[in-house]
């Protein structure tokens, strides 16, 4: 639980970094124009590629660790109805986090890599800004995937030893 809750932290604060970023980089160099703005818009943004890029990864690495755990403890139950539903929840929770985990980085760097392109002059700025509200809804929308898995993901490891899964047509037992 604290490991989640420290990943949450770290996605928040990489929004903010994020929302931040953008709203520098589009405010401060249209409303100035001038070389300080960017300055501030490069120092707010780059550290914030690097910490999408670090949170991300210890998301992703922390259902790499936790589904291995799951496994483990599904393969010591004695009844394959509790084996199956574990490893379909964590195959679930890997399935809705997975691709969000490599992608959401991959486009902080890509908004990043357009925002030099665009600073040269080499592409057109309208480019650099569509990629960074790509990027800052695609980390919306992968915090709030994440931080409900990892709630799921969490409560299946306290319960795993003892879980009775539902019944396969949703009635009790």
């Amino acid at each position: 639980m604290p490991v989640a809750l420290a990943l949450t932290l770290l996605s928040v604060f990489t929004l903010a970094g994020l929302v931040l970023s953008a709203v520098s980089g589009w405010t401060l160099s249209h409303a100035l124009g001038g070389s300080t703005t960017a300055a501030r818009h490069i120092a707010i943004a780059v550290p914030t590629v690097l910490f999408s890029l670090f949170t991300q990864s210890m998301v992703l690495f922390f259902f790499i660790g936790t589904g291995k755990l799951l496994k483990e403890a599904a393969a010591k139950r004695s009844d394959a109805a509790g084996r199956d539903y574990i490893l379909a929840c964590v195959r679930g929770f890997k399935m809705r986090t997975s691709a969000l985990c490599t992608f959401a980085p991959l486009i902080a760097l890509a908004t990043g890599l357009l925002g030099v392109t665009a600073h040269t002059g080499k592409t057109p700025a309208w480019l650099h800004l569509v990629a960074a509200i790509l990027c800052v809804l695609l980390h919306a929308v992968a915090f709030g995937r994440e931080v409900v898995a990892m709630a799921g993901t969490n409560q299946l490891m306290d319960e795993a030893a003892t879980l009775v899964p539902p019944a396969p047509d949703g009635a009790a037992r």
